[in-house]
């Protein structure tokens, strides 16, 4: 099963990634993290990458799937989601390619959705652990021992990037590039459209009766 879900900064993809990989044993492919680790180990490809990211622009797609592509590759066999990638059409249509070349393709495709000033009040409240790479907000799903990790009790971090002004311009470049994506999917028939304002409870059971409806259809099929 290979399943994505996208939608702009700050509407919860993250939680509700890391939610279903758990659930479903899938293989969480998280651009951000895999860029974030990049910039960690310095590579070249890594600098590059820093500098889109600090000025909060897309990082380009031939960066993006040389990282991608290799991941892909070595995990062919395993369940997949797809976290907040791909990005923009050409993306998809590159990412439909490349799974395709394994006999592989997208079978469900979620779209998250919420208030612009919702997202920016979640943003600028929101907190990430380095070590494992869960993500809290103080509003939706704060930790539970105020700055520290449930799980591995390590400091958590802001990113540089979540600011109500570079929000603000991430929102409009969602709208510009990543926006087309809803029609793109529609076309294939897998789009599916989840409000984000519930809590991640009642929207991991939205997702999760959509996921499932679809697995037993396809068990009937086969």
């Amino acid at each position: 099963m290979r399943i994505l879900i996208f939608g702009p900064p700050g509407v919860g993809k993250g939680t509700q990634a890391q939610l279903l990989a758990e659930k479903y044993n899938l293989l969480r492919i998280s651009t951000g993290d895999l860029l974030r680790e990049e910039v960690s180990l310095s590579s070249p490809t890594g600098r590059k990458v820093e500098q889109f990211l600090k000025k909060g622009h897309l990082v380009p797609d031939d960066i993006m799937f040389e990282i991608v592509d290799n991941i892909l590759i070595e995990n062919k066999d395993q369940d997949i989601l797809f976290d907040g990638f791909p990005r923009n059409l050409n993306q998809a249509r590159s990412l439909e390619k490349s799974l395709a070349q394994l006999g592989q393709r997208i079978d469900l495709a979620f779209q998250m959705h919420l208030d612009e000033d919702e997202i920016v009040k979640r943003l600028v409240n929101r907190r990430y652990c380095l070590k494992c790479g869960r993500i809290y907000n103080y509003i939706t799903n704060p930790p539970k021992n105020n700055d520290l990790c449930d799980f591995d009790k390590q400091k958590l971090s802001k990113r540089d990037d979540d600011t109500e002004e570079i929000t603000r311009k991430r929102l409009r470049i969602y709208e510009t590039e990543t926006r087309p994506l809803i029609g793109y999917y529609k076309s294939l028939n897998i789009y599916r459209e989840v409000n984000a304002q519930g809590s991640k409870e009642v929207i991991l059971d939205e997702i999760s009766s959509i996921v499932d409806d679809y697995l037993n259809v396809k068990c009937r099929s086969n």
